[in-house]
């Protein structure tokens, strides 16, 4: 998936040049909004810094969601994203950055939602906003649980505040409670907390372009109103989600459980495209420079590009004072005025603990790394925690990141296979069943999908081929990536298919998804290159030009081993057949072509597992292959220390796995394999929140994590890594690639040696490959589908 940035990228550099419809042949509709240019998004291109971050980095460092509302916040305390109604859909708060380098990293001072203190003492009254106060501290204190809490001191004021911040899990809405504790001496007569929003609704998304709802932001525009009876600031928007033609309302809405004593309703004074009336003190000003002196105007109503702040006394005659912000969503202003009733009348104590008794549920089955040490554990806990939190009960969607930068807020079936496989070992079973089903309507059946798509106006790979699924798909089905399709993703589609029922034995849910077994399979079998036995030439693993490698042969076999499984389990002979007959051709062009100086592609970890190749003893697996792995990612684990030899790395686990599993029992390959596991708890997550992005960084001495975190694929490989390595106690690793996975299904683990015979050495627990790249029709692609509204200035 990170080379899905750089086919981009390509077409960034060059510009948009033409128009193309949105969604289908028809013209859109003069409410449709303008649809943004790729080159519009990718301001980062033009900037110093990491090519990973061409859509501006990542400023999430922690994350809560309920699966249905999911809100990311930076380190500084700032709400970045706030997807609602679903994880995968708008995200409807205006946040955009462009490079680390920048305060901010290039967001304006006015985005996101962010909350201050005004303070009065014999120096006068101000406003000091907590993002601007130094260093604050960050942490996920629980790690079976998704509250936020961050920590802020202002040593001149003698304040410590405190925020402690979770989306409720019953309902959707985000509390943010703010403790002010004063020191005794400290200069502060009076002090009030003030609350400010830069929300942005969105109601309709863009297929194959997912920017709408970030880097087209100055085209949402809302209402806001000032509720005097609920006391709450509420945003509402009506429209039709042009890529599926509905027609959509959305409503978010802030207050306080106690009493606002002051509040505004203004413009956006810092947008490109802001009006006069924003900009200057008066009555609409924004907002957040509105707050700057500590009283609010108390204007109660705006169209267009809103912004809104709300403010209530602290009493801090005791030293300590608490408030608590509510952020609220619905279908309109009534269910957020619901919302907002509702969580008035509950403490935050209450709704964490609430929502540590839902995680206990979701989690009630999960294995863990029997391990004491506590970072390990708290990442692999932070694992789960962040996929049963954005999966989507409604269609089983669940989402590569809730980030918007890069935008990752779509289901990829390359990734959705190896959720598929945790949320059965963790004994979510029905989530996998609907899974599969969404995931086999999905399929393309040849019946003229992907007509609509942009793709097809500059070249034919844009039709989906029958049997094969799109880059990306939202939870409602619509095409989010741009890229048409990945011979990789139809292999793990397969997979994915197959591994359910090896997890379950669930035979009827087999059969039901056995015809999109039969089109993936079949075409997976006619797609040949008779010059050399591998698979067709084809898009590889989000790769920007059509290739034949590792990477897509690897999937390919095992999608086709999947294949045959299945059609042996079901007694289906003809087919089992067939597509064992192509599955070993297949293996002999792998044998021939893809194997030279001792190893797979340069140490491909996916050929021992998930692919699993061969057994694990075999000579082209033993020695050099598996040295040839290490040493693809020795150098990150000497990171920081090496002083950056090493810039830049991601998937690192990709190899620990199957090096785990391989060499469980070498105490020299043990320790390498700790090392690796602990390195990715202790460098590449954040600190203090355990989360990680897809893609570490090496900048001024530190590692940092970035690239859409919380990356749920990122994290997921980790924590069946640690598995592997600190089998939970009791469990006896099957032999081979059957592991601690096939241990704890207490299934016995299959596999096709050379020969094509069962001997025990695959199970049924592949990964995903490193993500790369695109087609390089992509580049064309792009150009036919962008339509320019114009580069947004900033400020």
């Amino acid at each position: 998936m990170f080379k899905f940035v750089g086919a981009l990228a390509v077409a960034a550099a060059v510009g948009a040049l033409t128009a193309a419809p949105t969604a289908a042949q028809d013209p859109p509709a003069a409410q449709d909004p303008p649809v943004p240019t790729w080159n519009d998004c990718f301001q980062q291109v033009a900037r110093p810094g990491p090519s990973g971050e061409i859509f501006g980095p990542t400023r999430i460092n922690a994350q809560s969601a309920n699966q249905r509302m999911a809100v990311g916040v930076a380190r500084d305390g700032t709400m970045t994203v706030l997807r609602w109604p679903r994880p995968s859909f708008y995200d409807q708060i205006k946040h955009r950055t462009s490079s680390r380098y920048e305060p901010r990293f290039g967001a304006l001072p006015n985005e996101g939602a962010f909350l201050g203190v005004v303070t009065t003492s014999s120096a006068g009254t101000q406003t000091d906003w907590l993002a601007d106060l130094e260093s604050p501290q960050q942490v996920h204190a629980d790690d079976l649980n998704d509250v936020i809490t961050t920590t802020y001191r202002d040593d001149g004021r003698g304040l410590t505040v405190t925020v402690e911040d979770v989306v409720a899990h019953d309902v959707d809405a985000f509390l943010r409670r703010v403790t002010v504790d004063r020191d005794a001496d400290s200069p502060i007569t009076a002090a009030s907390l003030v609350a400010f929003e830069n929300l942005n609704l969105v109601v309709t998304k863009i297929p194959y372009i997912p920017a709408l709802d970030w880097c087209g932001e100055e085209l949402n525009t809302d209402t806001a109103v000032y509720d005097a009876d609920l006391d709450a600031i509420v945003h509402t928007k009506e429209g039709v989600d042009t890529s599926v033609g509905e027609a959509r309302t959305v409503a978010v809405g802030m207050a306080l459980i106690g009493a606002s004593d002051q509040h505004q309703v203004g413009g956006d004074a810092y947008e490109g495209n802001a009006s006069p009336d924003a900009r200057l003190p008066g009555p609409t000003q924004d907002a957040y420079d509105d707050a700057a002196d500590g009283v609010l105007q108390g204007n109660d109503t705006y169209d267009g590009q809103t912004t809104g702040a709300l403010m209530a006394p602290l009493d801090l005659t005791d030293g300590s004072s608490t408030e608590t912000v509510v952020f609220a969503g619905g279908a309109d202003a009534a269910e957020v005025a619901a919302v907002i009733e509702a969580v008035r009348t509950r403490d935050l104590d209450d709704v964490a603990a609430a929502k540590r008794a839902w995680f206990d549920v979701l989690l009630a089955d999960a294995p863990w790394p029997d391990t004491d040490d506590a970072d390990v554990l708290a990442l692999a806990r932070r694992a789960l925690v962040t996929l049963v939190s954005t999966y989507d009960p409604r269609s089983g969607a669940v989402v590569a990141s809730i980030a918007t930068q890069s935008p990752y807020g779509e289901d990829w079936i390359r990734d959705g296979a190896f959720f598929n496989h945790v949320l059965d070992l963790i004994g979510h079973h029905d989530w996998v069943d609907q899974r599969n089903r969404w995931y086999a309507n999905l399929q393309s059946k040849g019946e003229g999908f992907g007509e609509d798509n942009p793709f097809v106006e500059s070249t034919q790979q844009g039709i989906v081929p029958p049997g094969n699924w799109a880059m990306n798909y939202y939870a409602d089905g619509v095409v989010g990536g741009p890229i048409p399709w990945e011979i990789d993703e139809t292999g793990y589609g397969l997979w994915a298919f197959w591994d359910h029922h090896d997890a379950t034995g669930d035979v009827d849910e087999l059969r039901a998804v056995y015809p999109a077994i039969q089109r993936a399979a079949d075409f997976l079998t006619a797609c040949v290159d008779p010059t050399n036995g591998l698979h067709c030439i084809a898009i590889e693993d989000d790769n920007p030009e059509p290739r034949q490698t590792i990477h897509g042969a690897g999937p390919v076999f095992l999608g086709l081993d999947s294949a045959v499984r299945a059609a042996e389990a079901l007694g289906e002979d003809a087919d089992r057949d067939r597509w064992a007959a192509r599955r070993d051709e297949l293996r002999a062009g792998i044998e021939t072509h893809l194997y030279g100086d001792g190893s797979y592609a340069n140490g491909n970890g996916e050929i021992v597992w998930p692919v699993c190749f061969h057994p694990l003893d075999h000579p082209r697996f033993a020695d050099s292959h598996y040295e040839a792995m290490w040493s693809a990612i020795a150098p990150t684990f000497a990171e920081p220390e090496a002083g950056g030899h090493r810039l830049r790395g991601l998937y690192e686990a990709k190899r620990l796995i199957p090096l785990a599993k391989a060499k469980r029992d070498d105490p020299v390959w043990r320790e390498r394999v700790t090392t690796g596991l602990r390195w990715i708890a202790t460098e590449h997550a954040q600190p203090g929140t355990h989360v990680m992005g897809e893609e570490w960084l090496y900048e001024d001495g530190d590692i940092v994590s970035t690239v859409s975190q919380p990356h749920v694929w990122e994290q997921v490989l980790f924590y069946l890594g640690a598995l592997e390595a600190f089998p939970p106690e009791g469990v006896e690793p099957e032999p081979g690639c059957g592991g601690v996975v096939a241990a704890l299904r207490d299934r016995p683990a299959g596999g096709v040696g050379d020969d094509g015979a069962t001997d025990g050495t695959r199970a049924s627990a592949p990964a995903p490959l490193p993500a790369t790249g695109g087609n390089a029709s992509v580049l064309a692609a792009l150009l036919v589908v962008a339509v320019g509204f114009g580069a947004r200035r900033r400020g």
